[in-house]
């Protein structure tokens, strides 16, 4: 029953790969797709995906000159309601660093990741503000390594571990495994292993459904809610939102 959900969800497209994917070239989907890594704190996914679709009423590519104005980026702000958003003081800060680090490879994430390792990429992202800010994992970094995939294949190497979803911390928690007290490397290697053992032959599937788990779209919905109604969920019994 929950490997039929993994598959029913995991085939939802990430919010933010689906913001991406509206950009003309590939090099400008590239770019959103790491400008809404880079946003995704303090935020739900529905949230951060309205505030990237309103940006690029006004925007076609992050990371062209002249940057995007900040009475542009406040605008947009305020008409998703994100004002009490905790990284909206940086938005404009954070938009700014991430078109330096694409101009600096000029403009060509799409031909820069092909000739770096993961691990490249991964130590290289930490440069944007508040990409590597904390957190030693950089799991921003991680979210935008997984999510690339989508669009651009890397150079080789391994992959880091699949990211830490809000998703999966919710079924953790109701499954009363979730051990707050864990360092995050911790943390992660405990999701890793729960996708491992809710879908074994492909664990990143298990990462990406796994995401919409309880995932408000607003007060009154949900993103599972797009593949099950509640009442014939297969995994009702591991949610409180039912």
């Amino acid at each position: 029953m929950i490997s039929e959900w993994i598959l029913k969800a995991s085939q939802l497209m990430d919010p933010l790969v689906e913001v991406a994917a509206k950009a003309e070239t590939l090099p400008a989907k590239i770019n959103w797709l790491l400008l809404g890594c880079a946003l995704q704190q303090g935020i739900s996914l529905a949230e951060l995906q309205n505030f990237l679709f309103e940006l690029q009423k006004k925007v076609g590519d992050v990371a062209e000159l002249p940057a995007p104005a900040e009475d542009v980026i406040l605008s947009a702000i305020s008409k998703c309601k994100l004002k009490n958003w905790n990284l909206a003081p940086q938005v404009a800060g954070i938009i700014w660093s991430v078109g330096r680090f694409v101009r600096v490879r000029e403009n060509r994430l799409d031909l820069w990741v092909v000739n770096h390792s993961p691990s490249d990429v991964w130590r290289a992202c930490s440069e944007i503000f508040y990409m590597g800010k904390s957190n030693p994992l950089r799991p921003k970094i991680l979210n935008f390594l997984h999510r690339l995939v989508s669009f651009s294949p890397m150079g080789t190497g391994a992959l880091p571990p699949l990211p830490n979803s809000a998703g999966a911390r919710r079924w953790l928690i109701q499954t009363k495994v979730y051990n707050p007290e864990e360092n995050p490397k911790e943390k992660l290697k405990t999701a890793n292993s729960l996708y491992k053992e809710l879908f074994p032959k492909n664990p990143a599937l298990a990462c990406h459904a796994l995401q919409f788990f309880a995932e408000p779209i607003d007060d009154n919905s949900y993103f599972c809610r797009r593949i099950y109604p509640c009442a014939s969920c297969p995994v009702s019994e591991y949610c409180r939102w039912c």
